[in-house]
């Protein structure tokens, strides 16, 4: 209940106050502009609600009246201040805010022979000087002036007779050091929200740079392999690595030019992304490290870049589901009328060299007789067949139902013995 009465309370103030404050800020107002606005739209307000009560008791009274015409004098001066916000004149505003206050508050204290407090404004002065300015040395020649326009306001008045004297001084003084105490509030709060408003900004920056690296780290990842990745952010290269046993697969899309003379560039690149992007969920659910796709061909390894020993029936097992695959589409694509591909496809296994060369476009690649002879493999295949060479035969023969089919040539192995995969035994 107090808390809704404090809101309906300090709700339409708070609204006012921020209002004040922004008289001249714009869009297109700098941030600095914006931060020394604040505060001499708050401290001249402040200073407003000082002095109109003071021009408004003494406006009659003959007692004092020379309060009146200080007054005046505070409305005018500090009134300008927000006017020359209004029409951004910002710098200006600075420059009057210190000017107006060194010779009006030297001349209360003066005239008033030292007992309304009012050479202590110099103080919070001397401070707010170092918040307008960035050059270092108008804020030191500000600084100084304060302190010698102080020293001269203390010291003047013990030489001197006091000009006014009435016997409302005490309250000219207790309002001076509330005055004092406001600005001060409102310097220290300045310093309390801009650090608060840095922060915020820090941290939201921070998560932004946070999401930016995952994004970064994600496309890298997306690219090349977790270990690779790693060591190519911590060192800018990526040594190359030797694998004895890998089982590299090659894919190619049977009649893939003819067929393609009568799709659309468009059409084209559509189902090839739409039969890649199945071939990437299959091969990532048996953990296989896609190498690259040229054209129609896609080429895939198990076995990298982290060694296990199941790779040879993982990507068989991926093989086979990928020509089911194409099996369901070419039934779906016969039944529509429209054109569809049946695939080749080749795995052997053997040694392989992996790694990333260049400096530019980094892509994770195999070398070695391994991947010509799984090439040779896809070359010799079926379409809707699973062709495999001896050497992976001789992994997989106790789990999986083979047919020979006989040997090839292959560059720098001789001949090469090929099964077709039927299935799991």
């Amino acid at each position: 209940m107090v808390r809704e009465q404090a809101a309906n309370f300090f709700g339409p103030l708070s609204r006012v106050w921020n209002r004040i404050i922004n008289i001249g800020i714009r869009e297109d107002t700098s941030l600095f502009d914006k931060k020394r606005t604040h505060l001499i739209n708050g401290i001249s307000t402040m200073a407003l609600v000082v002095f109109i009560p003071y021009f408004i008791v003494y406006f009659n009274k003959d007692v004092g009246r020379y309060i009146f015409y200080e007054s005046a004098v505070a409305i005018i001066g500090y009134s300008s201040l927000i006017v020359a916000n209004y029409f951004r004149k910002h710098n200006l505003a600075c420059h009057i805010f210190n000017i107006f206050n060194l010779f009006f508050y030297l001349f209360l204290a003066v005239t008033g022979g030292g007992r309304d407090g009012a050479e202590y404004i110099f103080f919070t002065t001397g401070i707010s000087a170092m918040l307008f300015f960035k050059s270092t040395r108008v804020v030191v020649l500000y600084f100084l002036v304060n302190f010698a326009f102080f020293m001269t306001a203390k010291f003047l008045p013990r030489f001197i007779d006091p000009i006014f004297v009435y016997e409302g001084q005490k309250f000219v003084y207790i309002a001076n050091h509330i005055s004092i105490f406001a600005i001060l509030f409102l310097i220290v709060n300045y310093f309390r929200s801009e650090n608060a408003q840095q922060e915020r900004q820090l941290k939201k920056k921070n998560v932004s740079l946070s999401e930016e690296k995952q994004k970064s780290d994600n496309l890298l990842l997306n690219i090349l392999p977790g270990d690779t990745a790693e060591e190519l952010k911590l060192t800018g290269s990526a040594k190359s690595k030797s694998f004895d046993n890998v089982t590299v697969m090659f894919t190619d899309f049977r009649n893939f030019t003819q067929a393609a003379e009568g799709m659309s560039p468009e059409k084209l690149v559509s189902e090839i992304h739409d039969y890649f992007s199945h071939f990437d969920r299959i091969t990532g659910k048996y953990n296989i490290e896609k190498i690259k796709t040229i054209g129609d061909s896609y080429m895939c390894a198990g076995g990298i870049p982290v060694p296990n020993d199941t790779h040879h029936k993982d990507v068989i097992c991926a093989a086979l589901e990928i020509q089911a695959f194409m099996q369901e589409r070419k039934a779906a694509c016969e039944q529509s009328g429209d054109l569809y591909f049946e695939l080749r496809l080749g795995i052997h296994t053997g040694p392989v060299v992996a790694g990333i060369v260049g400096t530019r476009k980094f892509a994770y690649d195999i070398w070695g007789d391994t991947v010509n002879v799984a090439s040779r493999m896809e070359s010799h295949g079926e379409p809707g067949k699973v062709n495999i060479s001896g050497s992976t035969y001789v992994f997989v023969k106790d789990i999986f139902h083979c047919t020979y089919r006989g040997k090839i040539e292959a560059k720098n192995k001789g001949e090469v013995d090929m099964y077709f995969v039927e299935g799991l035994k």
